[in-house]
Order: C-alpha cells, then structure tokens, then sequence
C-alpha cells in the first residue's frame, strides 16, 4: 500500500512547535520515489486539501 496515497494518522506531529498538525506517512503517487516508504513522514494541518492524502480505516476487534 506504499505510494498510492499519503496516510493522514491521528497522531500529532509536535504538539509544542506545531498544535494541531498531524502525522502523514509513506509518499503519495505525485512524490519522488525515495519517498515512498514507511518510514517516511511529514506534517499537515487538519483542514489542508492534498490531492494524494487519504487515510486507512481501521477497526478494533
């Protein structure tokens, strides 16, 4: 599932220095190619719109 689209977490990147920003990882299809690993991540503010940003819904048994 690696390079197809950004993951958007719920976890905070850094709440001191960024407040609300949250955890992407591992690369998006318009990122370089180095990019596309899990263990890659970046910052985004909630309300940013990203083209190749999307999340994973998951589900406690």
């Amino acid at each position: 599932m690696l390079g197809n689209v950004w993951d958007w977490c719920w976890d905070v990147y850094d709440a001191e220095v960024y407040g609300e920003y949250r955890v992407l990882r591992s690369g998006g299809w318009f990122d370089e190619h180095w990019s596309c690993r899990a263990s890659v991540r970046r910052r985004s503010h909630p309300s940013l719109r990203i083209d190749d940003v999307g999340f994973r819904v998951v589900r406690s048994r």
